[in-house]
């Protein structure tokens, strides 16, 4: 087994002994999510391969090779994790899901587990939560202090629909549960719906949807309208049923947040039409829409001004700017020339009447691109980088 730290290079003979497995494992599962954690991964994964296992960190939506295991070791890892995490350790045919709780720097981490069977054996997918208490702020993700200030006036309206657009891993939900973590100030009954729940809050009352039980997204909130709720996240609108009763629920005297897979704002609009909900009850309800991609931010330690390539010039319409700045790697950021996430948004505001203040009001709808150059131009990540995340 390849990799770092003593307990590779004591521990190879008890692994191979069956006796010691379950401790051996454990211990292994162990120093590689504490390793994740400190390498800020949101995931681990798991990959069986012909001759080896591979473990692999996802820092900074990127796959970072961390270590190989030996193939023979590869069933009593799985095993262990199944046992930790919930899991039935009967059936490695079938995709299972699972959760485990982990401690690490003082503070606990929720770990959400994910196995699926691969030609070579199981393979797992660990994604590392953070805790609701460290949960940052809409300018820690990257909102500016404008936009940050109208979502949270919105999201204090006492009805209408607010919802969050973009690829699946574009930070939505991480968006709407700062937006919550602002109103959690228990004056409020908030009620998340999602699958599968992601942050646990006090404050904040969590229902996961589980389909092969008959609880799909429009059964649940038709029972959790019942409880009083002020505020709603529907974590997300995939169906007509949904899309209907999150939209009854903000006609009703409630506030909802939910997600849409569409690529930009006003194609949220479009897609509540296909989900067969009538333009008049859109125009009505809608409070705004944000469409979102996360990009890497350049390295504060090594980033440098160089020249623009002139295709990015005029993507960017960054005539007059004499240069840019681009990634160049230290031991900070693991030699790769950029540290941590920002959020290149489209905020797209509506008032009640579903009129955009680009329509006569102060504000406007600001783009994705509009977005992304300011980035560019105030050095937080690369024209190239921004360029491949909206293109």
């Amino acid at each position: 087994m390849k990799g770092t730290g003593q307990f590779i290079t004591t521990k190879r003979t008890s692994m191979a002994d069956s006796r010691h497995s379950d401790g051996d494992m454990d211990q292994l599962l162990r120093c590689v999510v504490a390793k994740a954690v400190a390498e800020r991964a949101s995931d681990v994964h798991i990959e069986p391969q012909e001759g080896n296992t591979s473990i692999k960190f996802r820092v900074d939506g990127k796959l970072r090779r961390h270590r190989e295991v030996e193939r023979h070791l590869h069933k009593a890892l799985l095993l262990r994790l199944k046992i930790i995490s919930g899991i039935a350790v009967d059936q490695p045919n079938l995709p299972q899901d699972g959760k485990w709780s982990f401690s690490a720097d003082g503070a606990r981490r929720d770990i959400r587990v994910s196995l699926i069977p691969f030609f070579y054996g199981e393979g797992a997918v660990l994604r590392i939560l953070m805790g609701f208490s460290s949960m940052p702020s809409l300018p820690e993700l990257g909102f500016d202090g404008k936009t940050a200030a109208e979502l949270a006036a919105a999201v204090r309206g006492p009805d209408g629909l607010l919802l969050l657009t973009g690829p699946t891993g574009c930070g939505k939900s991480t968006t709407v549960h700062a937006l919550l973590a602002g109103l959690n100030d228990g004056t409020r009954k908030i009620i998340a719906v999602e699958d599968p729940v992601e942050y646990v809050a006090d404050g904040i009352n969590s229902v996961q949807v589980d389909g092969a039980r008959g609880l799909g997204f429009a059964d649940v909130l038709r029972a959790v309208l019942r409880q009083s709720p002020n505020v709603l996240f529907v974590g997300e609108i995939r169906d007509e049923a949904t899309a209907m009763v999150t939209v009854q629920a903000a006609l009703t005297g409630h506030f909802v947040c939910s997600t849409l897979h569409c690529r930009d704002a006003a194609g949220a609009i479009e897609r509540l039409t296909e989900l067969k909900i009538p333009p008049h009850l859109i125009k009505t309800v809608l409070r705004g829409v944000i469409s979102q991609r996360l990009v890497r931010r350049l390295c504060e330690h090594c980033k440098e001004r160089r020249s623009t390539a002139s295709g990015l010039v005029n993507f960017f319409n960054l005539e007059g700017e004499n240069c840019t700045f681009g990634p160049v790697g230290c031991g900070h950021c693991y030699s790769g020339g950029y540290f941590g996430q920002t959020a290149v948004y489209e905020w797209m505001p509506l008032s009640d009447g579903g009129e955009s203040p680009s329509n006569g009001g102060s504000g406007g709808v600001l783009s994705l691109k509009d977005c992304g150059r300011r980035k560019v131009v105030d050095g937080t990540s690369s024209p190239e980088e921004i360029y491949a995340a909206l293109c």
